[in-house]
């Protein structure tokens, strides 16, 4: 997973290069508030080794990007591990609770017999 910052660098880029295979962004484009050029550049250097985008070249806050295909389905896939997550914690709850209930008549039903008996 990536961390706050740089996912949404990544979802800038997927939108500035929704339509070209290689774009070319300004540093500006990229900086968000609190952020200078060097982060912005760590950042990029992270995401191309991590192999969600590939840098052309990066001179003069001027960079030529190509976002892969793990860069454009990253979103997507968090998404849907997302989803899978609630149903998983959905169905442990529920285990859990009607495990509870079963022990629970049971061992009020075994503490019943005994006090009948």
């Amino acid at each position: 997973m990536l961390d706050r910052r740089t996912g949404q660098l990544l979802e800038k880029l997927n939108a500035l290069c929704a339509r070209a295979a290689f774009c070319i962004v300004e540093e500006g484009e990229l900086l968000s508030a609190g952020e200078d050029g060097e982060s912005v550049k760590g950042m990029l250097g992270f995401l191309q080794d991590r192999g969600y985008l590939e840098l052309g070249y990066a001179e003069g806050g001027e960079y030529c990007v190509r976002i892969l295909p793990e860069g454009r389905l990253y979103f997507e896939r968090a998404a849907a591990e997302r989803r899978e997550e609630q149903r998983r914690n959905r169905r442990e709850t529920l285990c859990g609770f009607f495990g509870a209930l079963l022990g629970a008549l049971l061992g009020g039903g075994i503490v019943a017999l005994f006090v009948l008996l």
